[in-house]
């Protein structure tokens, strides 16, 4: 009987074993999500994961940040006038792994590619990891400062390369004399300093005559001919370059005396420095994407 109990208790055990196990390798088994449903890059839109080897986090005054990579990281400083803090980096081989930056090992334009650029700025744990992966790939070993200078100094050509690669891949599609905005009916192309266009998460694209249309659209978009809610990428244009802007990560000024198409516009801006002394000059207020509504951009 002792035995028979015994063996019993052992079955049992050996039971809740092969479950707790199976439940413990379904939890660790990634489930592949919606695109939609994927954390993107708040300086850019891409998807964080899908550049998982060069992402880096961060904080500044304006709140904690993850980007796709070191270009983004030192765009948002440049944009935001602030220097970034507690910098936490992925490893380039072991991109699950994030270090803090400042005892990382930068190899800067090996062989591999990184994200954004075109001289990569890839992260290693030792000095030790870093010089096999040079004899290997090449480049040149570094530190965060230095892989944060160097990426902050190519800010502009980077800024134009990229402008272009989002043109010839489709991301960003200029408007053109027939396409009129689906807000107000205007021809979105005679406006070329304001016109703004996004994709929807459903890849339909529509373009808009001005940021008071496209703020419009974003408040209800299905009242304007969008078949989902969900927004993808939105661009529009820099008030001082004229390149488009990842709208999501600008400046804006409201409130301005300055007027675009349909009247009061949120002027939008690259660099917070350069909102604050338009609004000087011309009165408004800077607001980031998330706090502009057609209510504040109409309200004067």
């Amino acid at each position: 009987m002792k035995k028979i109990r015994f063996y019993s208790f052992a079955i049992a055990g050996v039971i809740a074993l092969f479950i707790l196990a199976g439940g413990y390798a379904a939890a660790q088994t990634p489930q592949k999500a919606e695109a939609s449903k994927l954390t993107t890059c708040p300086n850019c839109g891409m998807v964080l994961k899908e550049w998982a080897h060069t992402n880096h986090e961060f904080t500044n005054p304006e709140g904690s940040f993850r980007t796709c990579s070191i270009h983004c990281l030192a765009d948002m400083s440049q944009k935001s006038g602030t220097q970034p803090k507690d910098v936490n980096v992925a490893l380039h081989l072991y991109p699950e792994k994030m270090i803090p930056a400042g005892t990382a090992v930068y190899v800067i334009g090996s062989k591999d590619p990184g994200t954004m650029t075109q001289v990569s700025k890839l992260a290693f744990e030792s000095k030790e990891a870093a010089e096999k992966f040079t004899g290997e790939k090449g480049g040149k070993a570094g530190n965060f400062a230095d892989a944060l200078a160097a990426a902050t100094e190519e800010l502009p050509k980077a800024k134009l390369m990229i402008q272009t690669n989002r043109k010839n891949k489709g991301k960003i599609v200029d408007p053109v004399d027939q396409d009129r905005c689906p807000v107000c009916n205007m021809i979105r192309s005679k406006y070329p300093n304001f016109n703004a266009q996004l994709i929807m998460a459903d890849k339909k694209r529509f373009h808009f005559c001005s940021t008071q249309c496209l703020f419009m659209f974003l408040q209800e978009p299905r009242k304007h001919g969008a078949t989902t809610a969900e927004v993808g990428d939105v661009w529009l244009h820099d008030q001082v370059s004229g390149r488009y802007l990842f709208a999501k990560n600008a400046y804006y000024v409201v409130g301005s005396k300055v007027h675009g198409p349909m009247g009061p516009e949120a002027i939008a801006f690259d660099l917070k420095s350069e909102a604050a002394d338009f609004a000087k000059a011309n009165d408004g207020q800077v607001f980031k994407f998330e706090k502009v509504t057609p209510t504040a951009i109409k309200a004067k």
